[in-house]
């Protein structure tokens, strides 16, 4: 199974297309044994979400309904809804950012996190921070419009995407917050594809990006062509002075592909890389946040 982005629910069948021959048996009574049959089999096929396919046949995954989180006091500072419109792409992106206990009242600089999919993460991963008093900035940009990380992270329009980053978001960035020169990237499913793609292309003399946070990424859509821009860095310098976090979901996930991604970079034996791993065994449009949690505490 080749997963990269959150689906919706697959089903063959709504319980509902039955409703019209529910009304004719109501305007016959010599039709109540039927009606009563027919009653169950409706009931059990909403039960199961209106009946669909096999697990061995769902290409999407939905997360389980989650309680609603609990009322929460940052510690630190939210700065919500913010956007950029990119020169490069013509998108404008939300992005929201957190900013760490006693940012306001000090001369500090702080290194950055800048994770992709802020519509989804932002809430989850700003927390988990907040929590811990970790002094640094989470930069969170939404993918866009419509699906655009289909487009932004993938490689359609990743190169173009990636200069959008590096040439008008973290300027503006640091441009307007007190940042370090320590930089982090983290992406999930197609943004870990993203990030795939920008270690490809770390500069020799120094990398732009010191972590890479990768969870469970889309790494079957790597081509040759990545593949050998990342030979062609190695052929120039074996220097890499990177954590490289990675993370795979395995009920199902992009386990297989993580693997190998992983065995690629540690064959390497580049000088200052240095690689973490975990597995979670659940499933993919769930790894996102107990990733985040695990490797808050790596950095």
């Amino acid at each position: 199974m080749r997963i990269g982005a959150p689906g919706g629910i697959v089903s063959s069948r709504s319980a509902t297309a039955m409703l019209p021959t529910l009304s004719s048996l109501l305007r016959r009574r010599s039709s109540l044994p039927w009606l009563i049959v027919l009653l169950g089999i409706v009931g059990a096929l909403a039960g199961c979400g209106g009946g669909g396919s096999s697990s061995s046949s769902v290409d999407v995954i939905t997360p389980a309904p989650s309680a609603p989180a609990a009322p929460y006091t940052y510690a630190g500072s939210l700065e919500r809804d913010q956007s950029i419109t990119s020169k490069l792409t013509g998108i404008t992106y939300p992005f929201h950012v957190y900013l760490p206990p006693g940012y306001a009242g000090s001369t500090t600089r702080y290194p950055v996190l800048y994770a992709t999919d802020g519509q989804w993460i932002f809430s989850s991963f700003s927390r988990m921070l907040d929590q811990r008093r970790k002094d640094v900035i989470l930069v969170s940009i939404e993918q866009g419009p419509g699906d655009r990380r289909a487009i932004d992270y993938t490689l359609v329009g990743g190169s173009t995407y990636m200069r959008f980053l590096k040439e008008e978001l973290v300027p503006l960035i640091e441009a307007r917050y007190r940042t370090s020169d320590t930089r982090s990237f983290v992406g999930t499913s197609y943004g870990g594809l993203l990030g795939a793609q920008l270690l490809a292309k770390e500069p020799v003399a120094a990398p732009y990006f010191k972590n890479y946070l990768l969870f469970d990424g889309a790494f079957w859509a790597l081509t040759g062509a990545i593949v050998a821009e990342e030979d062609a860095r190695f052929a120039t310098s074996k220097s890499l002075a990177v954590h490289l976090v990675l993370t795979s979901a395995n009920a199902p996930g992009n386990v297989q592909d993580v693997d190998r991604y992983e065995a690629r970079y540690r064959s390497r034996g580049y000088t200052g890389l240095t690689i973490d791993r975990k597995s979670f065994n659940i499933a993919h449009n769930d790894v996102a946040d107990p990733s985040f949690d695990w490797a808050a505490d790596l950095l």
